[in-house]
């Protein structure tokens, strides 16, 4: 069955192609009833698209293809960098169209105009006991109903999530967090090898994402730095500080995700980007290239006003 809601939101009704770089997964998208296309075979993008890149080659090509295109709206699903298997992708695939993406952009919406008008909020919800802050010089990152009306090019992940980046350390952090939050699981992405970190943190890791997704774990706070991990009070967070480079274990990003479509079909085991979108919380630590950057989902958690 094809997905009407994706269609009709982003796309109006009109035809839509899967692109990527992996024969098999076009072959699966084929039989799901998908027109699909090797990037690489392309000149240009079709004018409405779902993109599945499976290296950074297939990334790279996607953006120089949108230059190339004059009219064209794409979602773009970056595999390569998180979990980049045929299985990863056909799982990220069925959340994305389960995803009801006209109420996601609605509830962004909401969410930015509740953090625009307020600068201090308490976390409830799934046992959650934190406090956060917005500074005045902050900017929250959100897509709207506009942004996609006309041509576009979007991370899938941003259509999910109101998120706080604090992209450069020597610059203030837009916000402050302080508090104790519930983990269901961890998403992992390193764009390239890092020969600075310690070997074997990809299977160290894997096997704490697999801890978490199975058993939850406890993440504490202090002042926007991590002061623990637990999973049934055994402490994780030296993994957590080797993993994420020069950085460490200060917050690098504060999210509210808006997608409460995919709860029943979720899996956190998977690496997929999908899953940090999941209506509530995460944060995250590391940048992805001089460490490993690692995304902390706390789902069903509640985001509101203080005063």
């Amino acid at each position: 069955m094809l997905p009407t809601n994706i269609i009709s939101t982003l796309f109006g009704h009109e035809e839509l192609s899967i692109i990527a770089d992996s024969e098999y997964f076009l072959r699966e998208c084929s039989l799901l009833g998908f027109n699909t296309a090797n990037i690489f075979e392309l000149e240009k993008l079709p004018k409405n698209s779902i993109v599945f890149s499976f290296s950074n080659d297939a990334a790279k090509m996607t953006f120089d293809l949108a230059k190339n295109t004059k009219s064209k709206k794409s979602v773009f699903c970056a595999t390569q960098v998180f979990e980049p298997t045929v299985d990863a992708a056909l799982y990220s695939l069925k959340l994305l169209l389960s995803s009801n993406f006209e109420h996601a952009l609605c509830t962004q919406r909401s969410v930015l105009n509740m953090l625009n008008s307020h600068d201090s909020f308490f976390l409830s919800g799934n046992d959650a006991d934190a406090q956060v802050s917005i500074f005045p010089h902050a900017q929250a990152y959100a897509l709207l109903a506009e942004d996609v009306s006309y041509d576009f090019v979007q991370s899938v992940a941003e259509f999910f999530e109101v998120h706080y980046a604090h992209m450069h350390p020597e610059a203030p952090c837009p916000f402050s967090f302080t508090g104790t939050l519930k983990i269901e699981g961890i998403l992992t992405v390193l764009r390239k090898p890092n020969p600075l970190l310690p070997e074997g943190l990809k299977v160290s890791l894997k096997w704490l994402s697999d801890r978490i997704s199975e058993e939850g774990a406890l993440l504490s706070i202090k002042d926007n730095t991590i002061t623990s991990l637990t999973i049934k009070n055994e402490e994780h967070v030296k993994l957590l500080d080797l993993a994420a480079g020069p950085r460490g274990l200060k917050l690098r990003e504060f999210a509210i995700g808006v997608n409460e479509a995919i709860a029943s079909n979720i899996d956190y085991k998977i690496n997929s980007q999908m899953n940090e979108g999941i209506s509530g919380v995460h944060l995250a630590i590391g940048d992805g290239s001089s460490g490993y950057h690692i995304d902390f989902l706390s789902p069903s958690v509640s985001v509101s006003p203080t005063h």
